[in-house]
């Protein structure tokens, strides 16, 4: 088979997706009704149907490239740079912006995408230039002015070009154990998450734009916010993006939206609460949407006896492709408040179960283990269940409670740090002899973490800041950092991690 035919082969496949399918359809609906908000800005369906044209004409010259890297920043370019992609069935290798410039530069040459798409403002930046230049990726600018154009490199484009796969996007992920790792999710999986989800996307289901806007702030860096992002555009309903969340600018672009349904993760809402946030900006909306992080039910109790409106949990992981199982407004009809504290029910296509976590033996309603998960948009394993790191029970009715971790990592208002990617940091640099990482308990965020190390030779602290600064996204930066004469350890001569953690909440 020659280039040309392979070329032909992977054009087809990309055609025949159901994903999209779906987005070229909602595009073709009103290519001038309002599709995306971002500040002042309002954008129309044509912005991403030209997103879509550019990207295919800016490959024209190489059809076999496939793998998008886009460095995604919450504005309209990194928006229009997901639609495009899965639009034309390619895959994107997401980039965080928020790594230090020597990591987001080590992360480009390690996933050597075919292109990188990113913001003037990371094209600015020269650790990306030299990382993109390195692998000789093809270079796109992508802005809200301007949608997709040619950036202007100085080097001759020579992309690696691999075999083309069934995979939509390769995410990033904190991991529930271990260092961080790429997942696959497959275009399988990820039209599996949306259909477990409700989402109307058959080929029965006619394409529509729908009534409402969606208010959006999740980072599109991380699955909760990519996956929203892309799932607007299949329902055909505007979005208004926020780069971040802030109360003040939020609750102003709710009482202008008007949205009928809102997500709040356990930090957010926190903030919300704290902010007494008057009831009035809650007009017209239905219910409140919480997953990324465990919602303790105090808190979720304080929030519906403010504002009179039902929080509908939700639990999934970024392996999943999305959540797996929730609350709907039916159920909360149905069942009120005698569930209180579950995360809801397996969504359509999931089965859940509980093993014991020593023997692995099935568990009856009620007792708590380890939870494991099956369904089209879980990845494929010799059983069929893919075992979680949650330690869960579940009711006779089906509700899902989850009752904590089984490992150590660091759940940070819904991103999870395994203690090791800190570490392993901290470790590299060429004065540290050993690092603990702990998680330290926050009122608004539930963890933050915290690292104490020894040292080989002297260095200052200002210095291993920088050091991590360089290595570490925001949300992986621990808060404080000890250096201390020598780490903590258990009669077996392993590192206490309890006895670190008192190096900070009991110095003394």
């Amino acid at each position: 088979m020659n280039i040309e035919q392979s070329s032909d082969q992977e054009a087809s496949l990309r055609s025949t997706r159901l994903l999209s399918r779906r987005i070229q359809q909602v595009l073709a609906i009103d290519p001038e009704a309002p599709a995306l908000a971002f500040g002042s800005q309002k954008l129309t369906w044509s912005y991403f149907r030209d997103a879509v044209e550019a990207l295919e004409k800016l490959l024209a010259a190489e059809p076999r490239a496939h793998r998008i890297g886009i460095v995604l920043r919450n504005r309209p370019g990194s928006v229009a740079s997901v639609i495009a992609t899965i639009a034309t069935g390619r895959e994107i290798v997401t980039l965080s912006p928020h790594l230090g410039d020597s990591g987001l530069g080590d992360d480009i040459r390690a996933l050597s995408p075919d292109v990188v798409i990113a913001d003037p403002e990371d094209w600015a930046r020269e650790h990306v230039v030299r990382a993109a230049a390195d692998i000789g990726a093809i270079a796109i600018e992508c802005s809200g002015e301007h949608g997709l154009v040619a950036h202007d490199a100085t080097w001759t484009a020579a992309p690696s070009l691999l075999p083309a796969t069934d995979i939509a996007v390769l995410m990033m992920t904190s991991g529930t154990t271990g260092r961080p790792k790429r997942v696959e999710l497959t275009y399988e999986r990820m039209t599996a998450a949306y259909l477990a989800a409700g989402t109307p996307i058959k080929d029965t289901d006619p394409a529509k734009l729908r009534s409402g806007t969606a208010i959006l702030w999740a980072s599109l860096a991380h699955i909760s916010g990519l996956y929203f992002a892309v799932a607007h555009v299949l329902l055909g309903r505007e979005t208004a993006l926020m780069e971040k969340f802030e109360v003040d600018p939020w609750v102003e672009l709710m009482r202008r939206s008007k949205p009928p349904f809102v997500g709040l993760p356990p930090t957010a809402m926190r903030m919300v609460l704290d902010a007494d946030v008057p009831q009035d900006v809650f007009e017209g909306v239905k219910a409140v949407g919480s997953g990324t992080a465990p919602l303790p039910a105090a808190m979720a109790d304080a929030f519906e006896d403010k504002y009179g409106i039902p929080v509908l949990v939700t639990y999934g992981a970024t392996e999943f492709a999305g959540a797996i199982a929730g609350w709907s407004l039916t159920d909360r009809k149905r069942w009120g408040t005698s569930k209180r504290g579950s995360v809801g029910r397996a969504h359509h296509g999931i089965d859940l179960r509980i093993v014991d976590r020593d023997s692995l033996e099935l568990l009856p309603s009620g007792e708590i283990g380890l939870l494991e998960a099956r369904g089209g948009q879980l990845p494929e394993t010799e059983t069929g269940w893919t075992r979680t790191t949650d330690l869960a029970s579940i009711d006779e009715d089906g509700f899902l409670y989850i009752h904590g971790r089984a490992d150590d990592a660091i759940n940070r208002g819904g991103f999870k740090i395994p203690p090791s990617v800190i570490e392993d940091a901290l470790l590299a640099h060429p004065a540290v002899l050993s690092a603990s990482c702990v998680g330290l308990p926050h009122e608004r965020l539930g963890e933050v973490p915290a690292v104490a190390v020894t040292l080989r030779q002297p260095v200052e602290v200002a210095e291993l800041w920088e050091w991590l600064d360089g290595r570490l996204t925001r949300y992986q930066r621990p808060v404080d950092l000890k250096i201390v004469d020598e780490l903590p350890l258990t009669p077996s001569m392993k590192v206490s991690r309890p006895l670190v953690k008192a190096l900070f909440t009991n110095p003394s």
